[in-house]
């Protein structure tokens, strides 16, 4: 039986964000992923649970968690009610982030949670997550054992070109459209002075070099957000790799929100079997 416990972490900026953990007093304890969202998400969004689900059959104890600054408040679990936070969000808050929870699960969870194995930890980042996860992993001290991404980008900023920056300088707002909710959210210019100081903090070539922990890659080749030169370029910069590719998969594998159906879709399966695959090699 799967059990969730949700928790309270504090994050960048001293930021309040929600997390749970999932997890199953009757399997073999093999290890804890960490999963992160991606841009314009939430630890709650679609089938996201019912793949915590699978890895904790599987063994796994699983954590989601919600950035601090991606939108969300501690009591909504996919409304986007803080605007003002997400403005502010930036790839160094996410770090910090998971940088928090990390701690949370080599220090508090041994004691809150003692069944799970917390020898074995691992990391999945779905689109930015993917891209947070990958520069976490090769600038902090961590004792994160593999990294995974599913459909992230090469470049998170690669659509911020000089037309769109200089129109954001001179308004001081950029908006992206949420095509789920129609909102129009927010960025703030301080995002885009942050940018401009971390180009090279942020460049996952440059991370490409530091990354000491075996990866995969995954990605789908119906991908309309996240295109195959993402994963061409992510696979020609981290030689190491191990990749695999989901033929016709989106950007979400199939997913989608709400999800209702009682199976996860068949793309979802595949990228949760060769997930689980990766991180018991």
């Amino acid at each position: 039986m799967v059990v969730t416990q949700s928790f309270v972490l504090e994050g960048a900026l001293q930021q309040k964000f929600a997390l749970d953990v999932s997890y199953s007093e009757n399997q073999d304890q093999k290890g804890v992923v960490i999963f992160c969202h991606g841009f314009k998400g939430f630890k709650d969004w679609g089938c996201w649970q019912m793949i915590a689900d699978d890895f904790v059959d599987n063994g796994f104890a699983f954590l989601k968690f919600n950035f601090s600054h991606n939108g969300l408040g501690l009591d909504n679990a996919a409304d986007f009610d803080k605007l003002d936070k997400f403005a502010l969000n930036t790839l160094g808050k996410e770090m910090e982030d998971i940088q928090s929870v990390e701690q949370f699960v080599v220090s508090e969870l041994p004691t809150v949670l003692p069944i799970i194995n917390m020898e074995n930890i691992f990391i999945i980042g779905h689109s930015k997550g993917g891209v947070a996860a990958l520069l976490y992993c090769s600038q902090f001290a961590t004792k994160i054992k593999k990294v995974c991404t599913w459909a992230s980008p090469f470049d998170f900023h690669r659509s911020w070109n000089s037309k769109f920056r200089t129109n954001w300088r001179a308004d001081g707002v950029q908006y992206i459209k949420n095509a789920r909710t129609n909102q129009m959210m927010p960025l703030d210019i301080s995002v885009l002075d942050d940018l401009e100081r971390n180009e090279e903090k942020y460049s996952l070539a440059n991370a490409s070099k530091k990354l000491s922990i075996p990866y995969l890659i995954m990605q789908g080749t119906d991908d309309q957000a996240v295109k195959m030169e993402e994963f061409n370029l992510l696979k020609k910069h981290f030689t190491k790799a191990a990749t695999h590719i989901i033929a016709d998969a989106n950007h979400v594998f199939g997913g989608s929100h709400p999800y209702v159906e009682k199976e996860l879709p068949k793309h979802t399966q595949e990228l949760v079997k060769e997930t689980k695959a990766f991180f018991l090699l």
